[in-house]
């Protein structure tokens, strides 16, 4: 927080996420309310997710135009979805469909949006403050997962899901103040720009060449596709397996947001302490068995101790892989290997929530999370015993 450039823009960030996780969950109940259908419900996430197969073209964009004037465009069109949500649920014209369609333009939107949210970080603050400045940057999106989802149910309970969708149209305003305010130049960094296929093509060899650093990638890649699903059907369990309504929901939300945010402050407590190899392979073990446990209880206390325990170590899995990352690229390459590790949260993810939603149909919520999360387990465990993972600092 030294930079005062960075603060600016930290300050804008977290009160947008703010709004965007009051949105996650009003958007969340009101299409399992339009629908009553668990794969429907998977379906908006399997929409929303597809266009991060793309999140590489993204990083090679990031790397070649100006950050700043990407995100200025990013966040205005992040708005105008909201404002228009907001609109159609106020005038009860909403619909299922139109649910999808705003939703497919947010993803097509992130894919640009997120690689160069994270890239950006590394031209805010110097290099030596980078692990921190990814650690903060991170503390703003998982603070705000605890404070929105919170102030999500309640507005859901109170006011129903139209003004949460108009107050996340707010919240970009915050953003977009900040970004008017700094000064970044186009990232280049002296580099002779090649075609965007070979731009591609060395941020994946870059990875693909470091043996620990790819396996680190893909265990982020099983993360998303067998672990993470699980919070597409918190619908589902706070409605039908814990009954707790809505406000319920939101803290399940803000329970896994605490779980986040208590991930951070350990992994910046441990970083210089322990390997981040050896921190993700505790943290991927930890992450696995937590959700197992999640989706076997029906008490909503122990539910939201094991969700917060999960959100603690998957966060502890994904900024260690990601500091892990940015460190070990060179300036020029940080765009496109960032993009990576967003493609491999991100790509998945639809195909996911379909599965998820699909499996929840057939066997029940609990089952189908307990199913998927097996994968992660089993994945987590080899991991411990490749000693290219265990020597990543």
């Amino acid at each position: 927080m030294r930079s005062p450039i960075f603060r600016r823009y930290w300050v804008g960030a977290f009160l947008s996420f703010v709004g965007s996780w009051i949105q996650n969950v009003a958007q969340s109940w009101l299409v399992y309310d339009l629908t009553r259908s668990e794969f429907l419900l998977g379906t908006v996430g399997f929409v929303q997710g597809l266009p991060m197969l793309f999140a590489p073209v993204g990083g090679a964009l990031a790397d070649r135009w100006n950050r700043r004037q990407i995100l200025l465009i990013t966040q205005s069109l992040f708005a105008l979805s909201a404002l228009t949500l907001a609109v159609l649920t106020y005038t009860g014209l909403v619909r299922y469909e139109y649910i999808l369609a705003l939703v497919l333009l947010n993803g097509i939107v992130l894919a640009v949006d997120l690689p160069t949210r994270q890239s950006l970080v590394a031209y805010l603050v110097p290099r030596e403050d980078l692990a921190n400045g990814i650690a903060l940057n991170a503390a703003a999106f998982h603070t705000a997962r605890i404070l929105g989802p919170a102030l999500g149910g309640l507005l859901l309970e109170w006011a129903g899901p139209a003004p949460c969708f108009f107050i996340n149209a707010l919240s970009f305003g915050a953003i977009l103040l900040a970004l008017a305010t700094i000064r970044v130049q186009s990232a280049t960094d002296g580099q002779a720009q090649r075609g965007l296929i070979q731009s591609l093509r060395e941020g994946i060899e870059f990875v693909r060449v470091r043996r620990g650093l790819l396996l680190l990638w893909l265990n982020v890649l099983v993360l998303s596709m067998f672990g993470l699903p699980y919070l597409v059907l918190l619908p589902v369990f706070a409605e039908e397996v814990l009954q707790i309504g809505k406000t319920g929901l939101g803290q399940l939300y803000t329970f896994a947001g605490i779980g986040s945010l208590l991930g951070l402050l350990l992994t910046a407590r441990l970083g210089g302490e322990v390997p981040r190899g050896w921190l993700i392979i505790i943290a991927a073990n930890g992450f696995a068995w937590s959700v197992l446990g999640f989706s076997m209880v029906s008490h909503p206390s122990l539910a939201k101790g094991l969700i917060l325990l999960a959100g603690m170590f998957g966060i502890m899995q994904l900024v260690s892989t990601n500091t892990a990352l940015q460190t070990a690229a060179p300036d020029h390459l940080r765009g496109r290997v960032v993009s990576l590790h967003t493609w491999a949260i991100n790509a998945p993810a639809p195909f996911a929530s379909l599965m998820i939603g699909k499996l929840a149909q057939q066997w029940g919520a609990s089952a189908a999370v307990a199913g998927c999360v097996s994968v992660c387990i089993a994945f987590a465990v080899v991991l411990g015993f490749i000693k290219e993972v265990r020597r990543v600092g």
